[in-house]
C-alpha cells in the first residue's frame, strides 16, 4: 500500500488577490478542486481492493471438549478435551488472476482520474477564455460609451449653437442611453462568468470575484491528422480505463475457469484423554493425533454459468473499445476541422476591410 493513501487532502484556495492568470488558474483547479479530490478516493478504494486481493485467507481454529455426565465416580468414562486448526488452500490459480484483475481494476481507475482531470482542465479553461473574452468585450463597450458620451456632448454643443436640430440632438442621446445600456448587460455577463470560474476552485474561492488576466491572442498551430489521431487512440486517458477494464474482465474469464478447481481445506488436531477407572472399559490417560483432508466434489457445479457471463462481459468490453476509439476517431476528426476553419476566419477578420 506504499504510495496509495487512502486519504486525499484537499487544499483549501486561498483569495490572496482577485486577479488570477489561465496557468495559475488551472493549477489551483488541479490542486483545490472538491470534485477532482472527491474523484481520487476511487483510485484510493481501488488500491485497497488490490492490497485485499493479495490476502490468505485465516486458518480456523477449533476447541473441543467433552465429559461423561451419565456415570459418576470410577465408573465416569474418560473426558477429552482438545483443538484442531485448518487451513483453506486456493488451487487453480484463483489467488494469481484475483490479484492480476484487481491491479488491472487499479490501472482504469487510475486513467478515469487522470480523464476526468483532463475534461476537468478544459471545462477550465473554456470558462476562463469565456470570462476574459467577456471581460474584454465589457471593457470595449465601455470605451466606446465613453467616445459616445463626448459625442454627445459635442452635439450638445451644436443644438445650442444651432448647428443641428433638437431631433438630431435626440436621436444622438437615445442611442447614447441604448449603448450605456448594452454596456451594463455586457459587464452583468463579464461578472457572472467571472463567478462562475470561482465553481472550479476551493471553498475559500466562492467569497471571491475573479479577474482573468490574460491575452486571447495564441500562435496557430499545424496537425498531422494521422499523427493526431494515432497519438490519441494511444494515449488518451478515457481508452486507457476502457483498455484497463476490459482486461480485468478477460482476467475475471481466468478466475472464474479456475473457481472449477475445488480449494483443498487442511487440517491438524489434537486430543487428550484422562484415565478412567471405569470397571467395564478402563483406560490410561492418553493422546492423539489427527490430519484432515476434505474438499467438494465438483459433481453437480462446474461453474460453466459463471465462466460464460464472464466470458460475455469481456467480449462487451472489447466490443466498447473499439466503439470509443471509432467515436475517438470522429471526434479528432471534427474538432481539427473546427479548428482549421476558426483559424481561417480569424485570419479573414485580422487581414481583411474589418
Amino acid at each position: 500500500m506504499a504510495g496509495f493513501p487512502l486519504s486525499q487532502p484537499v487544499t483549501n484556495s486561498a483569495p490572496a488577490t482577485n486577479q488570477i492568470t489561465f496557468s495559475e488558474f488551472l493549477n489551483e483547479v488541479a490542486a483545490a478542486n472538491l470534485d477532482y479530490a472527491a474523484q481520487r478516493y476511487n483510485v484510493s478504494i481501488t488500491a485497497a481492493a488490490m492490497a485485499t486481493a493479495r490476502e490468505f485467507q485465516n486458518p480456523t481454529l477449533q476447541l473441543n471438549g467433552g465429559r461423561d455426565v451419565t456415570h459418576s465416580g470410577d465408573q465416569r468414562l474418560p473426558s477429552t478435551y482438545g483443538a484442531s486448526l485448518t487451513q483453506t488452500i486456493e488451487l487453480g490459480g484463483k489467488r494469481k488472476y484475483r490479484i492480476l484483475g484487481a491491479q488491472q481494476s487499479y490501472a482504469a481507475a487510475s486513467a478515469t482520474l487522470d480523464g476526468f482531470l483532463r475534461n476537468l482542465r478544459l471545462d477550465a479553461a473554456a470558462a476562463f477564455v469565456d470570462a476574459l473574452a467577456l471581460s474584454r468585450s465589457a471593457e470595449q463597450k465601455r470605451q466606446s460609451a465613453e467616445a459616445l458620451a463626448r459625442l454627445a456632448e459635442t452635439q450638445r454643443d451644436r443644438y445650442r449653437a444651432g448647428d443641428i436640430s433638437r431631433a438630431d440632438l435626440l436621436q444622438t442621446q437615445v442611442e447614447e442611453q441604448q449603448f450605456q445600456n448594452e454596456v451594463l448587460a455586457a459587464q452583468a455577463d463579464a461578472d457572472n462568468a467571472a463567478i462562475g470560474l470561482s465553481g472550479f476552485l476551493g471553498r475559500d474561492r466562492g467569497e471571491t470575484l475573479l479577474i482573468p488576466k490574460g491575452s486571447l491572442e495564441i500562435p496557430t498551430r499545424e496537425f498531422d491528422p494521422g499523427v493526431l489521431i494515432s497519438e490519441s487512440l494511444k494515449n488518451r486517458s478515457d481508452l486507457v480505463a476502457l483498455r484497463r477494464a476490459r482486461d480485468a474482465a478477460q482476467s475475471n474469464v481466468g478466475l472464474e475457469k479456475a473457481n472449477r478447481v475445488p480449494n483443498v481445506d487442511v487440517g491438524g488436531g489434537w486430543n487428550h484423554s484422562t484415565e478412567s477407572h471405569n470397571a467395564i472399559a478402563p483406560s490410561p490417560t492418553f493422546d492423539d493425533a489427527a490430519l484432515t483432508l476434505s474438499f467438494p466434489l465438483p459433481l453437480w457445479n462446474r461453474n460453466k454459468g459463471a465462466i460464460t457471463s464472464a466470458r460475455f462481459a469481456a467480449e462487451q468490453a472489447q466490443k466498447q473499445v473499439e466503439a470509443a476509439e471509432l467515436k475517438a476517431e470522429v471526434q479528432i476528426r471534427q474538432l481539427l476541422s473546427v479548428y482549421r476553419s476558426a483559424v481561417e476566419r480569424l485570419r479573414r477578420y485580422q487581414n481583411g476591410i474589418l
